[in-house]
């Protein structure tokens, strides 16, 4: 409801004479006057003011509803009925050539300049009459506080033509905005949107990381991490109010379709040592799955676990399956244990199949981790190798399927995807040269010091027969996998970083050259087709170093990225924050694989200042909103109903629309 659009409802008689239109949303309502919209910040009323400008020439609706708003309170003569709805309003000429349009959906309001040919822009001021403070932020937002309350907007995305054109506010001593614009055509016109983001820190005073977020049924938005405190407001119902030990995993929800993003879940989880969640999944129905690593020997446990007993002398995988709806300690529906007791064992990577069977990969230095009579490979090859592993947590017999897989060297399981048919996709960091190779893989041979392994296994299938395919990818330097994704044709899409000046590229790439020190890769393949298995490759990054945890794929066919950044030079585009912080850096963007060159950067942006922000994992809603969450240490534009930076490391979360 709250992403459905804002509707603005003629007055005729039912609301104070000021009021032009009623602007009603799920929050409550405000009024557009004759001089704009009066809304409340902080208890305050807060008008928005246009300096300098003249009555307009009309106040009009646009985009008309379908349904009609009617009262029918006291008196027969007081009723109204059949009362126009519209999407904007359109204030014209309120500077010579300038129309100022509003428009929003249920949890916020917007709105354009739009500025027609040969007119001049420069003549636009804001004024906020009623609010305490206004300011520009250190990165470029305009803050506008009442009784400590802010609203935010966000630094001006300005364009003509699809270009974006350079923009920044700019405040007097008045307390009046101005927009200063860079170079664009006088003689055409010129549309002046301001954005609006949400960011908020999510931690506490001791040592707090996001891990995965990922986006559940209902808009409702589910975030895992670590904590080293019991700080953490606790809400009834949780599994656990309380940390539990030295490092806690966290589970939490937040509402997304409240425009102030509350947590509806917050849990903690773990034993009596350190718990840290590597990957989740949702399903449609809102239950999470988690893997990680744990050196808790009292790792909670539910269901019949593959193992019982872990961590006394090693670090264990694990795997849980938990449903927030329900009550207490009924949330956890399985957990187990996942490796071996002659080394250290890592889940990171986890998917579902569409009977929610959980597949996991990772990575092992075990010679005795749990392996089914179907295993491809039932014995470490090398010092450490990845394992895949099914588990169905309600069986009797919930290791479905389990292997090693590997080579003669080192071996790090680092992503798994399942496709509707049932096949499953792995990807592996390795410097093994003998690297099992099955079908005809796209590169038989190691090409450098760190290369990508991706296979294809059938877990119906036993011993050689369950992988069905596998191939080398890389260059002749270090190449290395952090994420892979499915796109809508079933497409496997890998990021991660490169340092190879040779990663294959495609035609169409955003770069077919190395960048920096280190450029994050973004490759598309398919393995169902061998010869056409490279269907898109691409370099992307600045003058530095730049690494990719997570990718997403759009319906649209478009992929979102996010990571971190060292370089000043990061290609930037619509960006809330197009200019580098001084330190380490989280980006977040959007490409377009096919569309070659820089075209194909559809938005990216920085977002950090002097220190450390890494951006781990992100999640698209269904309204185009994109949330990217990670950790760092401070310094992130805190707005919008965020919370300040609290500890060592913080969580955050951030919302792009």
């Amino acid at each position: 409801m709250a992403h459905l659009p804002l509707r603005f409802e003629e007055n005729r008689g039912q609301a104070s004479p000021e009021a032009r239109f009623l602007a009603r949303s799920a929050e409550g309502s405000f009024a557009m006057t004759e001089h704009g919209p009066v809304m409340s910040a902080g208890g305050k009323r807060v008008e928005l003011r246009l300096p300098g400008s003249t009555a307009p020439s009309a106040i009009q609706g646009e985009q008309r509803m379908a349904a009609p708003t009617s009262y029918f309170v006291g008196r027969r003569q007081n009723w109204r009925a059949g009362i126009a709805n519209y999407g904007r309003v359109r204030y014209r000429e309120v500077y010579p050539g300038i129309d100022a349009v509003y428009y929003g959906n249920q949890s916020q309001l917007e709105y354009d300049f739009v500025v027609a040919p040969g007119a001049d822009p420069s003549a636009i001021r804001m004024k906020f009459a009623g609010a305490d403070r206004v300011r520009v932020t250190a990165e470029g937002d305009l803050s506008v506080e009442a009784n400590g309350a802010p609203i935010v907007q966000k630094k001006p995305v300005v364009y003509q033509d699809g270009r974006e054109i350079s923009a920044r506010y700019k405040v007097d001593s008045r307390g009046e905005v101005a927009i200063e614009l860079g170079r664009y055509d006088r003689s055409r016109e010129l549309v002046i949107d301001p954005i609006l983001v949400y960011c908020t820190y999510f931690g506490t005073s001791g040592n707090d990381q996001i891990m995965s977020v990922k986006m559940g049924p209902g808009g409702q938005l589910y975030i895992t991490g670590s904590t080293t405190t019991n700080e953490f407001q606790y809400i009834d119902g949780a599994y656990n109010n309380n940390n539990a030990g030295l490092t806690d995993i966290f589970i939490t929800i937040v509402d997304t379709t409240n425009p102030n993003y509350p947590p509806v879940y917050f849990s903690y989880f773990g034993g009596g040592n350190v718990d840290i969640p590597l990957a989740m999944a949702v399903d449609e129905q809102g239950v999470l799955y988690l893997t990680g690593s744990t050196t808790s020997t009292n790792f909670p446990l539910a269901g019949i676990n593959v193992q019982s007993t872990g961590a006394a002398s090693t670090v264990d995988a694990f795997v849980i399956k938990f449903d927030p709806s329900q009550w207490g300690t009924s949330a956890l529906l399985y957990s187990t244990y996942l490796g071996g007791t002659t080394g250290d064992n890592t889940g990171n990577a986890i998917a579902i199949d569409k009977s929610h069977n959980i597949y996991v990969v990772g990575t092992t230095k075990s010679t005795d981790f749990p392996v089914t009579s179907s295993a491809y490979a039932a014995v470490l090859y090398g010092p450490q190798d990845a394992f895949i592993a099914e588990i169905n947590p309600d069986s009797a017999t919930p290791l479905v399927y389990s292997t090693y897989m590997g080579g003669e060297l080192a071996d790090e399981g680092r992503a798994v995807a399942v496709a509707p048919n049932g096949l499953v996709y792995f990807a592996c960091s390795t410097v093994s040269t003998l690297f099992p190779m099955e079908g005809p893989g796209y590169r038989q041979t190691l090409q450098g010091a760190i290369n990508l392994a991706i296979g294809v296994i059938d877990t119906s299938q036993s011993g050689e027969a369950s992988m069905k395919y596998s191939t080398y990818l890389g260059g002749s330097g270090v190449d290395e996998v952090r994420a892979m994704t499915l796109d809508a044709n079933n497409n496997l899409v890998l990021t991660g970083y490169t340092l190879s000046s040779d990663y294959p590229t495609t035609a169409d790439a955003l770069s077919q050259q190395i960048l920096g020190n280190a450029d994050v890769f973004v490759t598309i393949v398919n393995p169902s087709d061998p010869v056409h298995f490279l269907v898109y490759s691409t370099y992307f990054g600045g003058s530095q170093g730049d690494v990719a945890y997570d990718v997403r794929a759009a319906a649209d066919g478009s992929l979102y990225l996010t990571g971190y950044t060292l370089s000043p030079d990061f290609y930037t585009v619509n960006a809330p924050q197009p200019g580098w912080g001084g330190g380490v850096d989280l980006f977040i963007a959007r490409i377009e694989p096919g569309a070659a060159g820089r075209a194909g950067v559809l938005f990216s942006t920085y977002f950090g200042q002097a220190g450390q922000y890494v951006g781990k994992s992100v999640a698209l809603g269904s309204d185009g909103r994109v949330y990217t969450a990670g950790w760092g240490n401070g310094g992130l534009p805190s707005s919008y109903n965020g919370n300040g930076f609290s500890g060592e490391y913080d969580g955050f979360l951030i919302v792009v629309q």
